[in-house]
């Protein structure tokens, strides 16, 4: 498209050749983009370029930026360069992120990340056994309070004292869970 002497009017190179220049965009969207892409919107064309790696460069000072057809836009692309078409292979799409929350993950080193794993599972098998020792510690509860219940009943009169021991005991009991 750059090197089309048919659209020169409209997307020629920079005089060093590092970058190239859209003038007169409205222009450029009819008559030139649907030739060579599925749309004629000079929006989606940025998208793609801004995907391939292309920068913006602001060539068209903010007070003159009044309509899109007086505009002039600059990209650039540090692997795109006019005589260097071997480059061009290079030049590759922008991976996608899946998740926003991967943008901010960090790569850690082979052995950081086996020690790392291996930390987790062990703090996941110390909760399971922590799971299953509360789990235990309710059941004894139980049966002690049972315990209890049984001696009040068998002894006479010693269920006043036994239930304030009682009292003690599981307050005792649950401090130290």
């Amino acid at each position: 498209m750059i090197n089309d002497s048919k659209s020169t009017q409209f997307i020629a190179w920079t005089e060093l050749g590092t970058s190239f220049v859209v003038s007169n965009v409205g222009e450029f969207s009819r008559s030139i983009l649907g030739s060579h892409f599925k749309h004629n919107n000079f929006s989606s064309f940025v998208r793609q370029l801004n995907m391939y790696g292309f920068h913006k460069i602001n060539r068209t000072p903010r007070a003159q930026r009044t309509t899109t057809d007086a505009q002039t836009w600059e990209f650039s692309h540090h692997k795109f360069l006019r005589g260097r078409p071997d480059l061009l292979e290079e030049i590759k799409r922008k991976a996608l992120e899946p998740d926003p929350a991967v943008k901010h993950r960090v790569e850690l080193p082979g052995e950081v990340a086996a020690q790392l794993a291996l930390m987790r599972e062990d703090g996941r098998r110390t909760e399971r056994e922590l799971y299953e020792v509360k789990k235990r510690c309710e059941r004894l509860a139980g049966v002690v309070g049972a315990l209890w219940e049984a001696v009040g009943k068998a002894v006479p009169g010693g269920g006043e004292c036994l239930s304030s021991f009682s009292i003690l005991a599981a307050y005792r009991f649950d401090f130290h869970l």
